[in-house]
Formats: C-alpha cells, structure tokens, sequence
C-alpha cells in the first residue's frame, strides 16, 4: 500500500487509542494523526493539503461529526471523508446534500478498517490531478452507498454463494427485478429464450454484469428526487443499449465471457457519474470524450470513477472508465486492447463516427487489425437506429 495520510477526530481518548492501533496492526506505514480537540483538527486539516482520509466520529459535545465533514468538504475537499457513527440506520446516513463518503459502523473490527483503508489507496494510486481530486471530493452531493449493494458485494465475495441467495437480495427492490428481466431476455445479449423467473435471469446475466445493472439503478434511484423520471429512464436505457453494443462487439471480436461481462459493466457503469452530473442541474460539454485525465475538467466518467472505487469496485474497471473515451487514454498494456474497444463503440454510438472513418483512423493509429475488422462488420445499424 501506498503511504497513507489520516486524520482521526473523537472525543473518546480511549477510541482514538484503540483505533490507532487497529489501523497499524493491519498497515503500519500509515501515518496517523489523533485529536479530541476541534481546533487543532481545523488546524490540521488547513494545513496538511495532501491528507489522504478524515474519519470523524459522529457524536460529540464540540460538534456533530456530519458538521465537522460538511465543512470538511469546502476547507479541504481533497481527503475521503469518513464518518464513525454508531447509528447506521437509513435516516443518518440519508442526510441531504451527503458529504460522507465512507460509514465505519460502531463496533469496528479489523476487516471494516482494512475495507475503508485499501479503497482509500486504491484511489490514491488511480491518475486524478490534484485539482481533479479536490473538485471530486467538493462534489455537493455524493450518493450514499447503498446497503443491498453492500449485500450483495459481501455475497458474491464470500468463498461460497448460492445465486438463489443473490436472487433473494435483489428481489427486495422492485426496479432492478424488473430491469434484470428485461435484460435477460434480451436479444441483443444473445438470449432467445424467454424467462420470467429472477433465479434464471441472475444465472443468464451473471454476477459481474449483475453488479454493474444493480449500482446503476441505485444510484438513479439515491437521485429520484431532483430528476424527473423520463430523464433517468432516458439515461438507463441510453446506458444499457451502450452497454449491450459493447458486449455484443467483443463477442464479435473473440473476447472470452469474462471479459465481455467486465467490458459491458464498465460502459453501464459509466452513466453513474452522468446521472449524478444530472442531479446537479449540470450537463457535459459536447466534446468531453477529448478531455484528458491531467487536463482539471472532471467529466462524467472521472466522477464514475471516483464513487466506485470509494464503494470497491476494483481499479481496473476504474481505470478503464477514467480512459475509454481516448484511444491513448491508457499505458496499461493489460488494458489497451479494452480501451481501444469502449473507445471505438462510444464513437460510433455517440460521436456518429462511420465506421469507414473510424476504421482508417483506428488503422492509422495501430489499432490491433482484428477490432478494426469488426469495426467494418458489425451490425451498427441496431443500436445507432
């Protein structure tokens, strides 16, 4: 792990004692800062920019911890900001506009801290300029993580679940039953047979794909309020068509199930930060696919990003939503055959590239000869019409 810098407020001596030494039993480079006093944890805050996490206990005397990390988020809105609360029930955590990032639930153990703590740096090492960072972490309202997606996460993995068990999770909310449906019996990802049954549409669609559907929605559904319904239904089949392109491309290009499913919940998963841009009374400008990751404009897919890694998506889909929309967007050897694929379907589908234009200039850039093949013999026509 890379060198971690924290921040700990709470009234309790005890508590800060204890949870200092939990964080380094399990990452003894931390470096960590303990206060009971507000102004010194002001002090601290102002004058340690590059602070990487400020956990805040939730109730004491000075100032309540959701006060304390409000402020935080316009003094210095560069850390991830934790909140270590007893009371984890629906209507703390549901506080408008939400500037906590993370929940750490009394009592902790060893496993919440190790959770909070490998997210924190896992997003320290994704390529955000230090101003990119500071304009996420000010974002005015940062959905809060749902608790059936903690669920079902916890599930899948655990070293031994039952898709019955995953079915039973996401049946408790109506809107991603339906959509599962839906998209298992769809044509468009390969699926001729009819199901009305949750249990089959779970197997067809798979964990990984299953996720991505599940995060999307509720994160639609954390902004209900501030967008109208036609606008967040719009968004969600924009993404899923999007989504289902990308996946029946790779197929088309030999790319084996796993990676399909990966490459499918990474151009879902993209519409995330466009529907909290949305809920914002925010839209993109026309050419953000041009933008790069140093340049300080923090596109929809920058936003995606930056929630999913503070909820434990893994780094790879985040890398890939951070470049996809350039055709050198990535470095990554592992990742260049992914990215030049999001990015040659975003082209088509949103840019209303031809193929013929996008295939010279995909070959005139090296573009591996097999994807531009593709790009000449895919049918466009069923998602572009």
């Amino acid at each position: 792990m890379s060198s971690i810098t924290v921040v700990i407020l709470d009234d309790d001596a005890f508590l800060l004692k204890v949870l200092q030494r939990t964080i380094h039993r399990a990452y003894p480079e931390v470096d960590i800062m303990t206060t009971s006093d507000i102004d010194e944890f002001w002090q601290l805050l102002n004058t340690k920019q590059d602070l990487d996490l400020v956990l805040s206990d939730y109730l004491m005397p000075q100032m309540n911890g959701l006060d304390v990390l409000e402020q935080c988020s316009s003094q210095n809105p560069y850390p991830v900001r934790a909140l270590l609360t007893g009371d984890m029930t629906l209507s703390t955590m549901m506080r408008q506009p939400n500037v906590v990032h993370a929940y750490l639930a009394k009592p902790f153990n060893e496993a919440d801290i190790t959770a909070l703590f490998d997210n924190v740096a896992a997003l320290k090492s994704l390529p955000f300029a230090f101003n990119v960072r500071r304009q996420l972490g000010a974002m005015i309202s940062f959905p809060v993580y749902p608790l059936i997606l903690k669920e079902l996460r916890d599930l899948v993995q655990s070293d031994e679940f039952d898709l019955h068990d995953i079915s039973h999770v996401v049946s408790q909310e109506p809107i991603i039953t339906a959509k599962l449906l839906q998209l298992a019996n769809s044509a468009y990802l390969g699926f001729i047979r009819p199901t009305s049954s949750i249990d089959e549409a779970v197997s067809r669609l798979g964990t990984t794909i299953l996720m991505a559907i599940t995060t999307s929605l509720l994160v639609a559904k954390n902004f209900e309020s501030s967008i109208p319904v036609d606008v967040h239904e719009k968004q969600l089949n924009i993404a899923a068509n999007y989504a289902s392109c990308v996946k029946r491309f790779a197929k088309q290009a030999g790319f084996n199930l796993h990676d399909q499913e990966l490459l499918f919940s990474v151009a879902l998963l993209s519409f995330v930060g466009k529907i909290i841009l949305l809920s914002q009374g925010e839209s993109e400008p026309p050419d953000e696919h041009a933008q790069t990751i140093n340049n300080g404009y923090v596109s929809a897919n920058f936003i995606s990003a930056y929630v999913l890694k503070l909820w434990g998506y893994d780094t790879k889909i985040c890398n890939l939503l951070m470049s996809c929309h350039d055709l050198a967007g990535t470095d990554d050897n592992e990742l260049t055959l992914f990215n030049h694929m999001l990015y040659i379907v975003w082209q088509i589908i949103f840019d209303e590239q031809t193929p013929m234009q996008l295939r010279a200039y995909c070959d005139s850039k090296g573009v591996d000869p097999l994807l531009c093949h593709v790009i000449s013999e895919f049918d466009w026509q069923s998602y572009t019409s």
